[in-house]
């Protein structure tokens, strides 16, 4: 069962979503999930991700909530989607939707009388969560997948665009970027003459093609038959390999902070303080990567946050899944279901 609902924020400012119940209510279960939206996308998410969770999450007894920020979608508040889009980001990297996934949560509990909650989220909706739950009582665990460990701004978005071969090769996920900035060039006199002087390098754009290429073929060969998957990836060897991340991930050193620092992004301190807070006071905390963010994420975060073996990180109540071949989005079809997956799992041992 689904209804639109509203609630309010700290400031009164009425917020919109759709919570989702099981049809039985004697199913439901007593724990239930706050699925919270990167930031700039509404509550139906990429590829309605969102929707895809809340329903699966439904329909196993979990009531689900997932609903638009302050100033986005049908919720009131100042416009933010006339803005940078980066320096949204960098407003979000520092708990700007807090407040508003704080009375998301108490909402949720208020209305399905559910003893314990998970928060999750994309992106920005992990950081979000991670936010939240230092002042929410009954928390007991976090999805966050590909959690941004750095801080944006509209002057990094700027200094990417001149440099679009850093972006390739920091972010392979963000082919469609650089494909983009070279498509724009196509309208610029001094962009051809360049090119028809051999001034031009084009091969940054070959690659970005190789790339898209390869990861539309990944979508299509699960939903070949074995054999037929097998033939196609042998033809596919020479030709299309397979995308790998980069690997493998480094710590950040000094040189390569400062060089961050002067093109607009920088770690974010504040991402390991809410992630000790969480664990201080007892929260589980799932990272999902894909395999396109991993390399950022160990760099800046995962390399000094989570040391130790596995064992030991479980001990804490930390665990890592990186989903290989997988795009920031997670919409292949196989990272989709290590998601489905990592979100039921904490849920089940939150009941």
């Amino acid at each position: 069962m689904e209804k639109a609902v509203c609630f309010t924020n700290e400031n009164g400012q009425v917020l919109h979503g759709i919570l989702h119940l099981p049809d039985d209510p004697a199913t439901m279960r007593g724990a239930g999930l706050l699925w919270l939206s990167a930031g700039q996308k509404v509550r139906q998410g990429a590829w309605r991700m969102n929707v895809a969770i809340a329903r699966r999450l439904a329909a196993k007894g979990v009531p689900t909530l997932r609903f638009d920020y302050r100033g986005i979608g049908d919720s009131e508040g100042e416009p933010r989607h006339g803005e940078m889009v980066m320096d949204l980001y960098g407003f979000i990297q520092n708990g700007g939707f807090r407040g508003d996934a704080i009375a998301a949560a108490q909402f949720l509990t208020a209305q399905t009388g559910i003893k314990s909650l998970v928060l999750g989220g994309l992106c920005g909706g992990a950081i979000t969560g991670l936010f939240a739950a230092a002042t929410l009582p009954n928390v007991f665990g976090h999805v966050v997948v590909d959690l941004p460990v750095t801080i944006s701004s509209s002057s990094r978005q700027r200094y990417l665009e001149d440099h679009a071969a850093e972006l390739l090769h920091s972010r392979p996920g963000e082919t469609d970027t650089v494909i983009a900035l070279y498509l724009k060039k196509l309208t610029d006199l001094t962009a051809w003459r360049r090119l028809l002087s051999g001034e031009s390098d084009y091969s940054l754009l070959l690659e970005a093609a190789r790339i898209k290429s390869r990861t539309q073929v990944d979508r299509l060969l699960p939903r070949l038959p074995p054999r037929a998957r097998a033939g196609v990836e042998r033809l596919l060897r020479g030709v299309l390999p397979p995308v790998e991340p980069e690997s493998p991930p480094i710590p950040v050193d000094a040189a390569l902070a400062a060089q961050m620092k002067v093109s607009g992004e920088v770690k974010n301190d504040l991402v390991e303080e809410v992630f000790q807070q969480a664990l201080a006071r007892g929260q589980r905390v799932r990272f999902v990567n894909s395999s396109s963010y991993h390399p950022t994420f160990m760099g800046y975060f995962g390399n000094t946050a989570l040391r130790g073996d596995e064992a030991s990180l479980n001990a804490r109540g930390i665990e890592l899944t990186l989903v290989p071949d997988t795009n920031h989005i997670f919409s292949l079809e196989h990272s989709q279901r290590a998601l489905f997956e990592a979100i039921e799992a904490m849920v089940a041992m939150a009941t």
